[in-house]
């Protein structure tokens, strides 16, 4: 039992290591854009999960605790959008 107790705590030590990025990005005008950005932020090393925003113009990405946000943004840029790192 203690070593069930030890291997959870260090699950939820691991799991509370994400962060949430918030980001901003442009030129988005239809689901296939919305596709193509959730695609680009899914494939940067360290993104967990990605939720993108069509009519606001926005995306929140859970990633590993020193994930960058620029590496996000690039990821964006090189797909053709506009990204900042929403204050």
């Amino acid at each position: 039992m203690k070593k069930v107790l030890l291997s959870l705590a260090a699950f939820v030590a691991v799991a509370s290591a994400d962060q949430l990025v918030n980001l901003k990005i442009d030129g988005m005008m239809c689901p296939a854009c919305v596709k193509n950005v959730k695609g680009s932020l899914n494939d940067v090393k360290g993104v967990k999960d990605t939720s993108v925003y069509l009519k606001e113009g926005r995306a929140e990405v859970k990633a590993a605790d020193g994930t960058k946000a620029e590496a996000m943004c690039d990821a964006v840029k090189k797909a053709g959008y506009g990204c900042s790192v929403a204050k």
